[in-house]
């Protein structure tokens, strides 16, 4: 299939892949259906675009890639969580915040998107945990870096 969006002009999706958030995302309720969009500008990041508005997309990473310590421990009602599906089917992408200084961009790790592979199906979350916040550095400090390498 091919899509117009506003930021990429035409591109191509694959309707089988085809992301469904019966809740919407934070924020947006009524864009439910969304698409991957690999880029490999931004590799290995992508966008999860929307098909309900040409103009909305969010760049997204795998946290774990980035934050290998990261849990994500959700207290869902019973019956989300068996619509949710089985644990082996499930993934977890984050949103990222674009800054100007691209270095400083942030990560929300207390709102993550859940999807199930299998169904195409999806969800975000709010977590539980009040270590986690929706502005976690993706790329530490330089400082830091150069600390960890003496």
């Amino acid at each position: 299939m091919e899509f117009n969006s506003e930021r990429f002009g035409k591109v191509e999706y694959n309707e089988a892949e085809v992301l469904r958030f019966p809740q919407g995302v934070v924020g947006f309720p009524d864009m439910t259906r969304y698409f991957m969009y690999a880029d490999k500008r931004v590799a290995p990041l992508a966008w999860l675009h929307s098909l309900d508005d040409a103009g909305l997309a969010f760049l997204v990473c795998d946290p774990f890639l980035f934050f290998p310590e990261y849990e994500v421990r959700v207290n869902l009602p019973p019956a989300l969580r068996r619509q949710m599906g089985e644990s082996q089917d499930l993934r977890v992408l984050a949103i990222v915040t674009i800054q100007s200084d691209f270095a400083e961009s942030t990560v929300n790790l207390l709102g993550p998107l859940v999807i199930n592979a299998r169904t195409r199906n999806a969800w975000q979350v709010i977590l539980d945990d009040e270590d986690l916040g929706t502005r976690h550095r993706l790329f530490p400090p330089q400082e830091q870096i150069e600390s960890q390498a003496i």
